[in-house]
């Protein structure tokens, strides 16, 4: 097992419990910016909808991409990882790129030759 992306693993579990506290912060900077400048309030939304979606949409896909790289690098099934899948094409797309960088960097011997192909065939959920 790679101590990389167990070291990564951890701290993409810790990361949304920080983003949340920045979150928290805004939202009060924005509830005492209201009666004031608007164009600070505006900037302010901003930043927490960029951090808002960088937890829900950056951090989310991460952490599953690198739960499956650690599964795969272990030699396990996919299904240990997932039991069912709702978004195939957005599975493909986001998840599968970085599972097959991961993989290929962090892989020993013939698991850094994956491509996306033996990693789609790999998360094939039975019928």
């Amino acid at each position: 097992m790679c101590i990389e992306l167990k070291i990564k693993a951890k701290h993409l579990a810790l990361e949304p419990a920080i983003i949340r506290h920045e979150e928290k912060k805004l939202k009060h900077q924005i509830k005492h910016h209201r009666s004031g400048d608007q164009t600070s309030s505006i900037s302010l939304e901003w930043k927490l909808h960029s951090l808002t979606n960088h937890r829900k949409l950056d951090v989310r896909n991460e952490s599953r991409a690198t739960h499956l790289a650690r599964t795969y690098l272990a030699g396990k099934p996919y299904t240990r990882a997932e039991l069912k899948r709702n978004d195939d094409c957005y599975f493909k797309q986001y998840i599968v790129p970085r599972v097959v960088a991961m993989v290929t960097k962090y892989g020993k011997g013939v698991q850094r030759q994956t491509d996306k192909k033996v990693i789609i065939e790999w998360a094939t959920l039975p019928n």
